[in-house]
């Protein structure tokens, strides 16, 4: 039995990839290619030869760590001097034996005392990313060796696993709003979870389930440990999906194991307090100001408004529809339609050229009874990957005149004569079918009531 009340706390350590085009330290690139080989981004700085020394830090990375800084509500800290650091690891993934961080003993970080979504946010910091080691095979490929990172640490506020799965949820949205996280490589989240004893570390965990689920067998093993008054002490843990428990790595270490010195190659950082404030003055609205806005503005109901703020490009493309239509009435024509033919495709509204004006016109032609509904979603198909005026379609205007769609009406009936005769014995949804039969043979232009009307003339 579980206690229904124990003092349960639960922070985080949250690593993403900064969106930059080259590594850290070197001109690598940062952005991978599909189906890459291994070790072919790399050069002697990432792969720590001899000799070799980090040219200076990439600017465009202390630029997103700002933005990601002021999005937490952090103090970024342009008023003190930023120490790299050396912070060491005997793992064969540290191809210099170190790993160069704003962190770490004796150092300040890039910004701290922040607050998102009520979690207090200790600190952000930028380091470097080690390779990747499959300790199975021996292998290590160094493309990922020296990609910016961020590190944001949270105050061990979280009281459950669900907290701690909305809240992300609710970062990676935010994030998203400045372009400052690669999406491709998600996040890596170490999770601190004490209740009875000393806390411990669950290391690099990629997923939101996983997260969830190893919080949630964290929990329940101390709380089986108290029980059984076995002392809990500081651990560093991993978490085995397949077996669904946490692991022992080791204990976990101080700040004394890494040795941190400061990293004599690479010169202080001073964070300019102008460049502060214009990234402060130019970043976007945040997801919950977009929220409010299609609530209290556009009068748009939550269940959709909380769709178009998951995605800074839809909600943007949205806004810039309700200039020309109104918006809230065709609401669907984005959170269906526009989602619908995204997701046949596999693209993103990033990936694909769709202007607001070119559905504008659509919905404004729907409006004034100029073609059908089922003709926009047709031609909204092949608004993939370039959008255009359906001032260049011929042939899309509705058919309205019943002598026509008689004709479309009694071909249907001639080709299906089976769902003709099954609605004459009572099968309703043989009319649908015959409807649907109409709209292929008018090209979806026929008016749908004139061809319901036209079907149960023939089929008395």
């Amino acid at each position: 039995m579980v206690e229904k009340s124990f003092p349960l706390k639960i922070g985080l350590e949250i690593h993403g990839y900064l969106n930059t085009k080259e590594k850290l330290f070197c001109k690598c690139k940062a952005i991978s290619e599909k189906d890459e080989k291994p070790n072919t981004r790399i050069c002697p700085i990432c792969t720590g030869q001899p000799g070799s020394k980090p040219m200076l830090p990439n600017k465009e990375a202390m630029k997103k760590l700002i933005q990601i800084s002021l999005i937490l509500g952090c103090r970024v800290n342009h008023d003190k001097r930023l120490v790299w650091q050396r912070k060491h690891y005997s793992w064969p993934d540290i191809p210099k034996g170190y790993q160069n961080t704003i962190s770490g003993a004796y150092s300040t970080p890039c910004s701290e005392d922040g607050k998102f979504h009520g979690i207090k946010i200790t600190e952000t910091h930028l380091e470097e990313d080690p390779a990747r080691w499959n300790p199975d095979t021996g292998k290590i490929d160094y493309n990922r060796s020296g990609l910016p990172l961020i590190e944001i640490v949270t105050e061990p506020d979280f009281r459950s696993a669900d907290n701690v799965i909305e809240w992300l949820k609710n970062l990676v949205i935010a994030l998203s709003y400045i372009k400052a996280i690669k999406k491709s490589a998600g996040i890596k989240v170490d999770v601190n979870v004490s209740t009875y004893g000393e806390r411990v570390e669950i290391k690099n965990i990629n997923s939101l389930d996983k997260i969830k689920r190893a919080i949630e067998y964290e929990i329940k093993r101390q709380l089986e440990n108290y029980r059984n008054k076995i002392e809990q002490k500081r651990e560093t843990l991993t978490y085995d999906e397949s077996k669904g428990k946490t692991i022992k790595m080791r204990e976990k270490e101080g700040a004394e194991d890494y040795r941190f010195i400061p990293e004599p190659d690479l010169p202080v950082v001073k964070i300019d307090e102008k460049e502060v404030s214009k990234l402060k003055q130019n970043l976007p609205e945040t997801p919950d100001e977009k929220l409010n806005k299609l609530l209290t503005k556009y009068k748009i109901d939550k269940a959709n408004a909380e769709i178009l703020t998951k995605n800074l490009e839809l909600v943007d493309f949205f806004e810039a529809l309700a200039k020309q239509v109104d918006a809230k009435k065709y609401i669907s024509w984005v959170t269906i339609e526009l989602l619908r033919i995204l997701n046949y495709n596999k693209k993103t509204l990033e990936e694909v050229n769709i202007n607001p004006e070119h559905l504008a016109e659509l919905i404004k032609a729907i409006d004034k009874k100029e073609i059908t509904e089922l003709k926009a979603k047709q031609i909204m198909n092949e608004f993939i990957p370039n959008s255009f005026s359906i001032k260049q379609k011929s042939d899309i205007s509705k058919i309205s005149d019943s002598s026509e769609i008689e004709n479309f009406c009694k071909d249907a009936i001639k080709k299906n004569p089976k769902a003709a005769e099954d609605f004459k014995a009572g099968k309703q949804e043989s009319l649908n079918f015959l409807i649907g039969e109409v709209m292929k043979l008018s090209s979806r232009r026929a008016d749908y009531q004139t061809t319901k009307n036209c079907l149960l003339k023939f089929l008395k």
